[in-house]
């Protein structure tokens, strides 16, 4: 289901984007930070349905909180500045990754779910710290800012697991 969700909204990404006022930087971390999080909290619900490991459910709920909040946090800062907010979707890269990753079942489920969330989520801090040093829209550069401590967070705890699960 999540697939096929994915899919479809990858579609509307684009049209969506190119139809956003804002300069190409702003636009292309718009596009970049909500795809981010939304690939993010999809393999999260992913692996709510998928993982019967505690540790892996309380990792992937924080994950769904944590990028609901960013999420809401980077919608209110396009708004603010008069920009269209990042649409729902995932890249067709992502859709890949979540599409292989919801194929995968026990140990083998986890071990990918964390390697992914490790992968998102060091491109995520690159693109937000890119944003935050140097982005020309003040608002969503305090977004980006704002992103950096939880997304550095994420990395590290998903390292951790990936460390203690296996890659």
């Amino acid at each position: 289901m999540f697939k096929l969700i994915s899919l479809l909204a990858i579609g509307a990404t684009a049209s969506a984007v190119a139809q956003n006022p804002g300069s190409r930087q702003t636009r292309e971390f718009v596009q970049a930070a909500g795809q981010s999080d939304q690939f993010e909290m999809l393999e999260s619900k992913t692996a709510l349905t998928q993982s019967t490991d505690p540790q892996v459910r309380s990792f992937a709920q924080q994950m769904i909180k944590d990028h609901s909040d960013t999420s809401r946090t980077l919608d209110q800062a396009t708004q603010s500045s008069g920009l269209m907010p990042p649409p729902k979707g995932i890249s067709a890269d992502q859709a890949a990754f979540l599409g292989a990753l919801q194929s995968l079942r026990g140990r083998d489920f986890d071990r990918a779910y964390f390697r992914h969330q490790a992968l998102a989520h060091r491109s995520a801090l690159t693109v937000e710290q890119a944003y935050a040093a140097s982005g020309d829209n003040p608002s969503l550069r305090r977004a980006a800012a704002s992103a950096v401590p939880i997304i550095s967070s994420h990395l590290a705890m998903a390292e951790q697991m990936q460390s203690k699960f296996g890659s």
